[in-house]
């Protein structure tokens, strides 16, 4: 069942992101170099873990990150790192707010989204980029938890993590703040003072435009008008337990 749960997830983000109207527009000339835009492997994550590419071996080599960055492609440069660690955020979108944690470690990953009183963890295997697990718990529940997606609860908490923090989100808001007047790129203290570089701006009709990257590669915000995603705590440890499902699954 681990291939259903991949196409699960990618039908759930591609929806989400139609859905939620973020499709990519070319941004008028502002002298500004923009970020290039998405395409193949990158048009669409269903993670913030998607780094394998598209297994040819002739996939182009992800270019050099340098801190700070010198311009929006050098950002992106920074969000392709995918280092492990552990981040978690304080959460906004559809006018709920929440909170979002993103776990890697090796072949890896958990993503756990919480909002009205109710948490859904996922646990991936980053090299098949399949869902393995899938913990739920409501209120003061006990968790129930499954090794497949069956109700499609883990897909829906991935799309949540991509729309928020996966790649693809990070270029559609570089490409965003590189059509501002405003458009700013500077070094922040973010996260309890983790330095990272921050492409802020604003767009009308939208609100304020923001994505902070770290040196190491952990995404720290992103902003676009109400929806958003700002972390409170960075770090490089991970705890084997979080990698593991709340309980045995069913």
């Amino acid at each position: 069942m681990r291939g259903m749960g991949r196409i699960a997830a990618l039908v759930a983000a591609c929806a989400l992101l139609a859905a939620c109207g973020l499709t990519r527009t070319e941004p008028p000339d502002t002298g500004v170099e923009p970020p290039p835009p998405a395409t193949g492997e990158n048009a669409v994550t269903i993670s913030p873990f998607d780094d394998q590419g598209d297994g040819t071996e002739d996939a182009d080599e992800p270019s050099q990150a340098v801190f700070p960055a010198e311009d929006p492609q050098g950002l992106l440069d920074l969000a392709a790192q995918h280092p492990d660690g552990k981040v978690v955020y304080e959460m906004a979108l559809d006018g709920r707010a929440g909170e979002l944690t993103v776990i890697r470690s090796g072949e890896a990953g958990v993503v756990a989204v919480s909002r009205d009183d109710r948490t859904v963890r996922v646990g991936i295997d980053l090299v098949e980029a399949a869902i393995l697990w899938v913990c739920v718990t409501e209120g003061a529940e006990e968790a129930r938890c499954r090794d497949e997606d069956r109700d499609d609860e883990g897909a829906s908490a991935l799309a949540t993590a991509a729309l928020l923090v996966g790649e693809d989100r990070v270029r559609q808001i570089a490409t965003r703040v590189t059509a501002a007047p405003d458009a700013n790129l500077e070094v922040e203290a973010r996260a309890g003072g983790v330095d990272a570089s921050c492409l802020t701006g604003t767009s009308p009709g939208i609100g304020d435009l923001r994505v902070c990257v770290s040196p190491s590669g952990f995404i720290t915000d992103t902003e676009e008008g109400s929806t958003r995603a700002t972390a409170y705590e960075v770090t490089e440890e991970v705890d084997p337990l979080e990698l593991q499902p709340t309980r045995a699954p069913a």
